[in-house]
């Protein structure tokens, strides 16, 4: 996923980056809620960082500042609605992130940020905002857990809505989190007003790139003929490869995925898929 440009090149969240925010993560779950659900304001009592809910109009999802010695996270609930919110949950675990990644904790202790305010949900290109996002995501939904529900299981879309109810994330969230450590290769792809967001896709899923990059979604795809027709099936429907991916061989002309989606008014997310006569 591209992250922010940096002397004219763009930055991705490399692989041993993503590996060092997921041990991270994964390390502060086993120690601070060894069973059960992730509870970010648990773990904020724990390590003597207050919190604070209130009204701050559209200027922030979160911020966490350092003041007289201290750390102090503030969720919005104007962005966030209330305290058990899915989209909540994420955001306090993305302000956990600030503080838990060494990095982000220096630079507010030092005055260097004196203030972090955040917009969550892997729509930043901030690279530090990236960081928080995914060790949020990955905080929220360790991996050993996560593996142990999903492991010998069939994937279907409705696999990560029970995922998600059952960590309470939101959609988005789980199927980013789903593609990274998931049993089965997938796409995660979100469409807006007819133009691609952002997309990430499992490290063995067999097409990087978008047919028309992220100008344009496809026509003859789900997520198309939502923004063309307001077509919006409640099922699984099959596309061919060549109608998301570009760089398909002609001997994979007919080569066949499901795309399944999650409708909102402006804006499509759709999950990618193979299908396996294992699954």
């Amino acid at each position: 996923m591209r992250i922010e440009r940096k002397n004219n090149k763009l930055e991705y969240l490399s692989d041993s980056k993503k590996k060092e925010l997921s041990f991270l993560a994964e390390e502060v779950a086993s120690f601070y809620c060894p069973v059960g659900m992730v509870d970010p304001e648990l773990i904020a009592n724990k390590i003597g960082v207050t919190f604070s809910y209130g009204s701050y109009e559209d200027s922030f999802d979160g911020l966490i500042e350092f003041y007289n010695s201290s750390f102090h996270i503030y969720i919005n609930t104007d962005r966030v609605q209330h305290a058990y919110t899915e989209r909540a949950r994420f955001t306090f675990a993305h302000e956990l992130g600030h503080y838990f990644i060494d990095h982000h904790r220096n630079a507010l202790k030092s005055g260097r940020s004196p203030s972090h305010s955040s917009r969550t949900g892997f729509v930043s290109r901030n690279y530090a905002e990236r960081e928080a996002d995914y060790f949020a995501s990955c905080l929220l939904m360790p991996e050993e857990r996560l593996k142990k529900d999903i492991s010998d299981r069939p994937f279907k879309f409705e696999l990560i809505q029970e995922i998600g109810k059952k960590y309470q994330t939101s959609f988005t969230s789980t199927a980013l989190r789903f593609s990274m450590i998931g049993n089965y290769p997938i796409t995660v792809i979100l469409s807006f007003t007819g133009k691609i967001k952002w997309y990430w896709s499992s490290h063995d899923f067999p097409y990087k790139y978008l047919r028309h990059g992220k100008d344009k979604v496809p026509e003859d795809t789900v997520a198309g003929e939502y923004f063309s027709d307001n077509y919006s099936p409640s099922k699984r429907q099959e596309v061919f490869a060549i109608d998301w991916f570009s760089y398909v061989k002609d001997e994979d002309i007919n080569r066949k995925f499901y795309e399944q989606c999650l409708f909102h008014k402006n804006y499509v997310i759709s999950i990618l898929w193979e299908p396996n006569s294992n699954y």
